[in-house]
């Protein structure tokens, strides 16, 4: 054990767009000189920008949104009419899968995770909530209220009809994290993140199959000796050679007991070995630590692994989760900034 401290073709062109279309509106040009610039239509613009809808939830004229953003009233008409009817942009498109494959996240968090403003991701999710994909927002904790999809949206788009889910306050902080750290490990990229929804499914599947009865399963949350463990995730690591890597996550916000924290530890880096024979072999464990309190757990749990798991060759990063996600927040707002965008308040 070595103990120390991109996107799919459709995600790439996405984020392209809306990194272009962001900067071209900043800098002011009508949705008809983005269009003409990305060779793309007027629908498209809207569907990385939202501005229209944005505008029209505001109580604007269509005559007034048209002479905002530079288009026909005709036009203009015709775009709020096809999102009235329900069809799914590439933005909402996103926001569900991402909603599904994470359970559901905070509306500040599923901005960020859009790279949309606070204002435009209310409109897209009012959209969603007209198509019944998703259900009302609910206040669980202080602070952002939660997008979580239906259980039927849920299906569509994870191929099984998962268990009714709503955001559970015991743990609402957790899943805020985990959905914080795939935004900065890997972003919106389906190719680069297996959830732990994904993993505890495959994780169930496997232990049905060998007829021992009810499924008891191990996590970070719920420690359980002697059974399968399922990481918070595993996400697409990218080499210095533009290669994957694939890496382990587990989000560790309070300390544990020395046993809770033996017993996670063990079933983490087991279920890393067992990786192996997994669609993503993983080389590594990545723990982010919400305080030193808990990476000196961590650590420490290390330190007692059984020879049988500390002798693998794999490797073991231990973060600071608050000064990762600090540190991301800068980068994005120093990005925006060179870039002369908007810089609205981030998601904290």
């Amino acid at each position: 054990m070595n103990h120390n401290q991109e996107m799919s073709a459709a995600g790439r062109e996405l984020s392209q767009r809306s990194e272009i279309a962001a900067q071209m509106r900043a800098a002011g040009k009508s949705y008809r000189d983005i269009a003409r610039r990305l060779g793309i239509s007027a629908r498209k613009v809207e569907a990385v920008l939202g501005e229209i809808a944005a505008l029209r939830a505001t109580g604007h004229s269509q005559s007034e949104i048209g002479r905002i953003v530079g288009l026909p009233r005709t036009t203009v008409q015709d775009l709020l009419r096809s999102r009235a009817s329900g069809q799914l942009t590439a933005r909402k498109t996103a926001a569900v899968a991402g909603l599904a494959d994470m359970h559901g996240m905070q509306i500040d968090v599923l901005a960020q995770f859009l790279g949309m403003s606070m204002n435009h991701t209310y409109v897209l999710v009012a959209e969603l909530q007209q198509a019944k994909l998703v259900h009302p927002l609910k206040q669980v904790q202080p602070g952002a209220k939660w997008v979580y999809p239906t259980r039927d949206t849920a299906a569509q788009y994870l191929g099984w009809k998962p268990r009714e889910w709503t955001p559970p306050l015991m743990y609402a902080n957790h899943y805020r994290a985990v959905a914080q750290a795939r935004i900065m490990l890997v972003g919106p990229d389906p190719d680069r993140w297996v959830s732990e929804r994904v993993l505890r499914r495959r994780a169930e599947q496997q232990a049905a199959g060998g007829g021992r009865g009810p499924v008891v399963l191990s996590s970070g949350l719920t420690p359980a000796a002697g059974r399968p463990h399922v990481h918070d995730a595993r996400f697409a690591r990218r080499r210095r050679r533009g290669e994957f890597e694939w890496w382990a996550l587990e989000v560790e916000l309070t300390r544990k007991t020395v046993t809770a924290m033996d017993t996670a530890l063990a079933g983490a880096v087991r279920a890393l070995r067992d990786s192996h024979a997994a669609p993503e072999p993983c080389v590594g464990l990545l723990y982010l630590c919400r305080s030193a309190a808990v990476m000196d757990g961590v650590n420490a749990a290390a330190e007692r692994l059984p020879a049988e798991l500390s002798s693998l060759d794999f490797e073991l990063s231990v973060l600071d989760f608050d000064d990762r996600w600090g540190e991301w927040l800068a980068d994005q707002k120093a990005t925006r900034a060179r870039k002369g965008l908007h810089v609205t308040k981030e998601a904290s």
